[in-house]
């Protein structure tokens, strides 16, 4: 199993086996707050996804992994999974695309 937690801006990817959890990725980036007039809050929050889909595209054998958790409070495991579903059709991505139905969507509180 390989989880993947997230809060906006922080993101970790584990695996998950029955006895030992195994970190492979801390993400952390900062998102400024939401400004009118500005698009600098988009642009962070897209290299946020962008870093977390490269980190499991990397950490992730999905030969292997049963079943991937995308979990956060809120909203930001839909948006992400959005994403990830957007960028994996756009670049052709047969990893994504062959295995989103090992994607299951958890809510986590912080």
């Amino acid at each position: 199993v390989a989880a993947v937690v997230m809060h906006m801006g922080l993101c970790h990817v584990c695996l998950v086996t029955g006895a030992l959890t195994i970190t492979k990725a801390r993400i952390e980036v900062n998102i400024p707050k939401k400004r009118t007039g500005s698009s600098q809050n988009s642009k962070a929050i897209t290299k946020f996804f962008e870093a977390v889909y490269q980190a499991i595209l990397r950490h992730v054998d999905f030969s292997k992994v049963k079943v991937v958790l995308l979990g956060s409070p809120g909203y930001v495991k839909d948006d992400f999974f959005q994403y990830m579903q957007q960028e994996a059709v756009r670049r052709d991505d047969r990893k994504f695309i062959e295995n989103k139905a090992k994607f299951v969507l958890v809510k986590a509180s912080n």
